[in-house]
């Protein structure tokens, strides 16, 4: 069964990270939050299942390792899926065909390579997140993430 996008519930609900590595994860954190959306965190599937079992915070989406032991991201998509069907999972792949075998395991799920870039999580985000809360900055521009740059021949009005 494909994900499908989800009506757009305001907040957007969080995104549950399932990333072993604790620099990826706090990357792709920071990426999420920059983008305006609420995340939590798993270090384990394990943690990544009772997170999502214990329902206090329904999930928007889970992004899943697909290459963690014992339990492999795939695993942890049918698991997740069993618990919350209509719960959108991605998994999170390495850059070179490692992954491969298990990504064919399970055509039917999306899937973000490495790296991650900042313009293919927004659009994954926005598809079956709706858009995002307003990401504010210190003052009272949006973020940085959220910002155009500034082309150096406009001028000031």
């Amino acid at each position: 069964m494909l994900p499908r996008p989800v009506s757009a519930s305001w907040p957007p609900r969080p995104v549950l990270i399932v990333e072993p590595e604790s620099t990826r994860r706090d990357a792709i954190c920071r990426m999420v939050r920059g983008l305006g959306y609420r995340v939590r965190t798993a270090r384990t599937a394990g943690d990544a299942l009772r997170a999502v079992r214990q329902g206090g915070v329904e999930m928007g989406m889970v992004l899943v390792r697909v290459g963690m032991q014992p339990m492999d991201g795939g695993e942890v998509a049918e698991r997740v899926r069993d618990a919350q069907p209509d719960l959108t999972v991605v998994l999170l792949a390495a850059a070179g065909g490692e992954d491969a075998e298990l990504l064919a395991a399970y055509p039917e799920l999306p899937v973000l390579r490495d790296p991650v870039r900042l313009g293919e999580l927004y659009s994954l985000l926005a598809r079956y997140l709706g858009p995002p809360a307003v990401a504010r900055g210190r003052g009272d521009g949006p973020s940085r993430w959220l910002r155009r740059s500034r082309d150096r021949s406009e001028q000031p009005e």
